[in-house]
């Protein structure tokens, strides 16, 4: 598949082929586990979910956008939630892609709660939220 490969690590956002399958974008970007984030006109960025836990030196960030660690592959879904073919040239990606140097500037580390949901109902789904909430204010 056709892709964009921001490569955080040697600061080149470039064309790429990488195979259809998450064992070929893990290999790809250099992770285990991969987060999705939506850039509009069914393109994503896909990202290492475990950036901030890891030791990665390099980052980027798009258009002033979240801060991530590590490096970024954008492709397309059809409308199966599959991965296709990115039509964006590369030259629009390299545009707003800003290099992070994370030994110099470290992004902070992640934050979240933990909280028991005993009932699957909106109600108990509220009260466990403000219980991580919680849990994540005794622990900043």
């Amino acid at each position: 598949m056709r892709a964009i490969f921001i490569n955080a690590v040697d600061r080149k956002v470039e064309e790429v082929q990488v195979g259809n399958d998450l064992q070929a974008i893990y290999a790809q970007i250099g992770c285990e586990t991969i987060e999705l984030i939506g850039l509009g006109r069914n393109c994503v960025l896909i990202v290492d979910e475990e950036g901030l836990l890891r030791n990665w030196k390099a980052g980027f960030r798009l258009a002033n956008g979240e801060k991530i660690a590590g490096n970024g592959l954008v492709a397309c879904e059809d409308r199966n939630g599959d991965f296709t073919d990115c039509p964006l040239p590369v030259g629009k990606i390299a545009g707003i892609t800003e290099f992070l140097d994370l030994e110099k500037n470290p992004l902070p580390p992640p934050q979240f709660g933990i909280a028991v949901i005993s009932e699957m109902t909106p109600s108990g789904i509220a009260k466990a939220r403000e219980e991580a909430a919680k849990d994540m204010a005794r622990h900043r």
